[in-house]
């Protein structure tokens, strides 16, 4: 994991992205098996959690919550079923969680060792960019002009091809949350783990960005508007669920 940089015509190794090679420092981890879905959790689905739940299916604004219609097939809708879910990392946790127990099957969060190691297309050291080829989107003009020029949030799997692993949207359709507590030091302080799930405390998630494939920051649920000091933010971030377990999903169809 982390930033491998690379190496110059000069000869001198030099980190890809400078600014944060502090907590992106090189390290070495290994992996159980786990799954991970090839998409984003979307409205249909998160709705259908609320729904069954009998949990209010609400808007956010800063700190009100104004109700809204579930199953949204308004295709300009920000709640569009189709597009992914934009939640708090409490709601991500519990949704995975529930789907656990409908499903009897250890779901959770991916930890950010297993995002990354799917977005680095098996943690490749030369998949620099969580894209399909690892290249930045710039060298793929017309992606980059789909992206750049288009919304924000676009149904599931519409916009970039997956990459290898037949995964979808990693460097797309909004930033990621994932079950670790966030820190910058955490990662330089164990250089040799395996299947790391973080620090055991902290006061922000982390969350996976849609710039290298190694980046990451950290975000707490909510925080103060720059407008009025009495209102707070509700911070949400996309999200997908992970099996985990070491034998893969089958499915017996009949």
């Amino acid at each position: 994991m982390g930033d491998f940089g690379a190496v110059g015509e000069d000869g001198i190794w030099r980190p890809f992205f400078p600014p944060a090679i502090k907590k992106n420092t090189p390290h070495e981890v290994t992996l159980s098996n786990y799954s991970l879905s090839r998409h984003k959790t979307t409205w249909q689905d998160f709705d259908t959690y609320l729904v069954a739940n009998n949990l209010p299916v609400t808007e956010r604004s800063y700190q009100d919550h104004l109700q809204r219609v579930p199953f949204d097939e308004n295709g300009s809708s920000q709640f569009f079923v189709e597009k992914p879910a934009r939640v708090t990392w409490r709601e991500a946790k519990n949704y995975c969680g529930w789907l656990g127990l409908r499903t009897g099957l250890p779901m959770d969060l991916p930890t950010s060792a297993q995002w990354e190691f799917a977005g680095r297309n098996r943690g490749s050291t030369d998949w620099v960019f969580s894209t399909h080829d690892g290249k930045p989107l710039r060298f793929h003009s017309n992606l980059y002009e789909r992206v750049s020029e288009g919304p924000e949030f676009v149904p599931i799997g519409s916009r970039l091809p997956p990459n290898p692993l037949g995964i979808y949207d990693m460097a797309d359709n909004g930033k990621e949350w994932v079950n670790d507590w966030f820190s910058d030091t955490w990662y330089k302080e164990h250089p040799v783990i395996t299947d790391p799930k973080g620090p055991a405390e902290g006061a922000k998630r982390t969350v996976r960005n849609l710039d290298f494939s190694f980046s990451h920051v950290g975000a707490s649920e909510s925080v103060s508007s720059a407008f009025n000091e009495q209102w707070e933010i509700i911070v949400t971030y996309t999200f997908r669920c992970a099996l985990q377990q070491v034998e893969p999903l089958t499915i017996h169809s009949k």
